[in-house]
């Protein structure tokens, strides 16, 4: 089968880390292409993909009105003949013309922006919250299939024991906005000065436009010797490194999914999420983590510290026992794949 994936950007983003596991899956049995729309790519990110899967840049400027790129996008498209084009970005199929748009699919990975009618044949979400999203706002059907990760590549972290320091790790974007670093970084000033807790470090992990925000935001809270910003990281940094902290917190405001949540569980990591939809979805609402009311610093100082006093406790250690074997069981990307694959096949 031919496979072709189309995505505006290939920047920092959990679609983008959820599309390169799964096209390095896919690429295993099928014939797998990547169109790029626009000219924003981190080739860090693209290095990543499997020198199997053909990379096509169309290296179009954002917003262009020029009509150029979109012709490009569609001849190649009649050129190649995939037989299904599966867009990651929402209005990637309003780009496409006459019969191309019969074998387009839509993942949607978020629960905002808009969702063209009439365009794609099939719809499907990352998790049942998006799906209600899609439903509730729009009134169209989806199926829910798990973004995935490729958990036989994730070390292990091997016990949970009291350290000299305490490593917390946030991994996304940085948009503050979205993603909440910025509370983070308030319950950390708040469990340093407030309640005399200072063997403890945050490591944040990804770029984006918030970063000269938050760097200031740490000198005003005076927590610079506790923070480190890391930058973009390659999934395969990750998934080495990931297991040497004693925390991944998500303090999403908006989050349609969380991967880096999933990604921490197959580690064998705790896990602490905003009590938003998609990330309590990924631990069952408490199942198999830890998680603090959405923009509440006093309740995410409050979670820090119960974890931290509680760490080294059986109860902890069952918890992190059982979160891998769910994420074994739910998000492991070959079944995300496999899923996929099998959806293409029905259309």
């Amino acid at each position: 089968m031919k496979i072709c994936h189309l995505i505006f950007s290939f920047t920092t983003g959990g679609s983008e880390t959820m599309l390169v596991n799964i096209l390095n899956e896919q690429v295993k049995t099928e014939n797998v292409i990547l169109i790029i729309i626009n000219n924003l790519t981190d080739e860090k990110l693209i290095h990543q993909i499997d020198k199997r899967v053909l990379v096509i840049k169309i290296n179009r400027r954002p917003s262009s009105k020029n009509y150029t790129p979109i012709i490009k996008i569609n001849y190649l498209l009649y050129r190649l003949k995939p037989d299904v084009i599966h867009s990651h970005a929402r209005l990637g199929g309003k780009l496409l013309l006459g019969k191309l748009r019969k074998k387009t699919i839509l993942t949607v990975h978020s629960t905002k922006g808009p969702i063209p009618l009439n365009v794609y044949c099939k719809l499907f979400a990352i998790s049942d919250a998006v799906k209600q999203y899609i439903s509730q706002a729009f009134g169209l059907n989806s199926k829910v299939i798990y973004n995935g990760v490729a958990i036989s590549n994730v070390k292990k972290k091997d016990i949970l024991d009291r350290k000299p320091i305490f490593k917390i790790v946030q991994i996304s974007r940085l948009e503050h906005l979205i993603k909440g670093q910025h509370l983070l970084m308030e319950a950390l000033k708040e469990i340093v000065y407030n309640y005399k807790y200072t063997n403890i470090h945050v490591d944040f992990i990804g770029d984006g436009s918030s970063l000269d925000y938050l760097k200031q935001l740490a000198t005003e809270y005076k927590v610079e010797n506790h923070i480190a910003f890391l930058g973009l990281q390659s999934n395969d940094y990750i998934y080495k490194h990931l297991c040497e902290y004693d925390l991944l917190v998500q303090p999403s405001i908006y989050e349609g999914f969380g991967i880096t949540v999933a990604e921490g569980m197959a580690a064998k990591v705790p896990v602490l999420v905003s009590n938003i939809e998609g990330p309590m979805e990924i631990i069952d609402n408490g199942e198999y983590g830890y998680h603090f009311k959405t923009e509440n610093v006093e309740s995410l100082c409050e979670a820090l510290r119960n974890i931290i006093k509680h760490y080294a406790d059986e109860t902890n250690k069952q918890l992190v026992e059982q979160a891998y074997k769910h994420a074994i069981e739910s998000f492991d990307v070959a079944a995300t794949a496999k899923n996929y694959i099998e959806n293409y096949q029905s259309l």
